[in-house]
């Protein structure tokens, strides 16, 4: 359609759908219920949508769960000799944050960006000034590929940070005993006479106490006496999977829970007296489906996998013998890989859409192992994008700052040798990050960003991530045929041009001297000032900002 077009009958095109998209925006969807696009997945090209089960499928209801798995845990701790107090300690969902790095070896909790540069540091609860972080870090940088970082990825650590912030604060608060300070174990950890207990133990005793959790102990049966108290039941579940399946898409779970557990959790999402619509008959769960894969082992599936293993549905147990021809559509399975899934149904990696919340078992080991589209659910994309919405104004004061900070270096005389005096500007860009912070649920502040500077998680997410969405169910806000489009990405070069092109550049156009240039500074540099006028009341040394030559421009926006 759009060839032979001019730009300008391109351009008209373009506004025009911009102007429908605009309004379909305002009238429909909330923002935390769109689905956001890292790279463009073509739906009409998916054969096969997977789903993860826990926290994709079943949602569960937070904090009551984490309160649950917390308070389990804690009794756990007691039974294997830890202090019977610990069971007064109760439950605060606004302190954990996924996406946080543990340093095993000094005990502490960090956040950092994209690169290991360290944001924030706590020790317990405690946050550390940016002379005690570099006491430990003296770059203020760690690297996730070291042995003695632990990430916390999915939301079941949540209830683990905090158990695992109370307890070290505990010991280094307790008077029998003293923080290790000198020797080859300095900040390692607590000392009781002859008695050491280092941080890593801690770590090392809490981990296994949550895997027993979910393996051996009773945190499953606790949650299926109450399903109603702990899990949500969406009733635009059947009617997506039914809608998928009707556009000729093939469904599968590959979860890693064992079949009692999901045999239960699904007949209680899909137990309403109707079908996927009001008025159509009731339909058992496991008809959404066309293969389901239950006690998979993830990431190991996605790499050498175990062995794949029919489940006997009627008693729970798995049937002799290791299975090796086509699977079939309404029976279920156990273990099996990736690579096997792909090899019985003949589906291609890029034909299949794998939904999860667990963005290193679901999401980057799908996309590395098998090229599959990934779609990550983020629950906390609730807030995220509430509070960002509210706090774009401080983001704005951000930027401006940080533009006026980097043109007092380029604009001033540096023949001179002397450096700009910023100290102030510095104190203004640091309260501003600090306020956005404060703004999110969390102590910790932003799960994907801290100021100006996206977090590890963010990078992960922006890398392996194609889709992301609050829910899977906001799938059902779009044609199950549709395009999401992922946004054109520029590199620094490229978005602060030298000169201004025309948009569709003639030969003559590139063989001319181009004699004549138009220079540019990029969106920034065109006349910013700072928008916040309180900025001169909050930070007294900034008045001397009002003498830097900000030119106005009549292309500057007015926001």
């Amino acid at each position: 359609m759009a060839h032979g077009m001019t730009d300008e009958q391109l351009q008209l095109l373009v506004d025009g759908f911009k102007k429908k998209r605009l309004g379909l925006q305002k009238a429909g969807t909330q923002s935390w219920r769109r689905v956001y696009v890292n790279r463009s997945v073509s739906m009409d090209r998916i054969k096969y949508i997977g789903f993860d089960m826990d926290y994709t499928l079943v949602e569960y209801k937070s904090p009551e769960y984490e309160k649950l798995a917390f308070q389990l845990a804690v009794e756990r701790l007691i039974s294997i000799g830890y202090p019977a107090e610990f069971a007064e300690i109760q439950y605060d969902p606004t302190f954990p944050l996924r996406g946080l790095f543990f340093d095993k070896l000094y005990g502490n909790l960090l956040k950092t960006d994209q690169f290991g540069n360290i944001l924030s540091c706590f020790h317990g609860f405690r946050s550390l000034s940016s002379l005690e972080i570099r006491q430990f870090y003296p770059n203020k940088y760690v690297q996730p590929v070291d042995e003695r970082i632990y990430i916390f990825n999915t939301l079941f650590h949540l209830p683990e940070i905090f158990l695992l912030a109370n307890v070290i604060k505990y010991f280094d608060n307790q008077p029998c005993y003293k923080r290790i300070e000198e020797g080859p174990e300095q900040y390692q950890g607590v000392i009781c006479g002859d008695v050491l207990i280092s941080y890593k133990m801690i770590w090392q005793d809490i981990r296994s106490t949550f895997d027993w959790l979910h393996t051996k102990g009773t945190m499953k049966c606790k949650t299926l006496e109450d399903l109603e108290r702990y899990v949500v039941r969406d009733p635009r579940l059947p009617l997506l999977l039914h809608k998928l399946r009707q556009s000729g898409v093939k469904t599968f779970i590959a979860t890693n829970s064992g079949y009692p557990y999901t045999q239960k959790c699904m007949t209680y999402l899909f137990d309403f007296p109707h079908g996927p619509e009001p008025g159509s008959p009731h339909r058992e769960w496991k008809s959404y489906f066309d293969y389901i894969i239950v006690d998979a082992k993830k990431p190991q599936f996605f790499a050498e996998g175990s062995m794949l293993r029919e489940v006997d549905e009627e008693t729970g147990s798995l049937k002799l013998g290791v299975f090796t021809g086509a699977l079939q559509r309404g029976k279920v399975y156990n273990g099996g890989s990736s690579s096997a899934f792909c090899k019985y149904t003949g589906v291609r990696g890029k034909e299949v859409l794998y939904v999860g919340d667990h963005i290193f078992g679901d999401v980057i080991k799908a996309k590395k192992a098998e090229a599959w589209r990934t779609f990550l659910v983020l629950p906390e994309l609730t807030d995220e994008v509430s509070v960002w919405e509210d706090t774009r104004g401080l983001f704005t004061r951000l930027q401006n700052l940080e533009y006026i900070l980097t043109e007092m270096y380029t604009s001033g005389n540096g023949s001179s040798g002397q450096l700009p005096e910023i100290a102030s500007l510095r104190r203004a860009i640091k309260h501003c990050a600090q306020e956005m912070e404060n703004a999110y649920p969390s102590q910790l502040g932003s799960l994907l960003r801290c100021g100006s500077r996206q977090t590890h998680f963010a990078n992960t997410v922006s890398r392996f991530a194609d889709l992301y969405s609050s829910c899977c169910v906001n799938l059902m806000t779009y044609p199950m045929n549709y395009l999401f489009s992922a946004p054109h990405q520029l590199m620094p070069h490229e978005s602060q041009p030298s000169e201004i092109l025309p948009l569709s550049p003639h030969p003559d156009y590139l063989s001319s001297k181009r004699s004549s240039k138009t220079k540019v500074h990029g969106a920034l540099a065109r006349g910013m000032s700072i928008i916040d006028h309180d900025l001169d009341e909050e930070d007294g040394g900034l008045d001397r900002l009002k003498l830097l030559p900000i030119k106005e421009d009549s292309t500057t926006s007015g926001e």
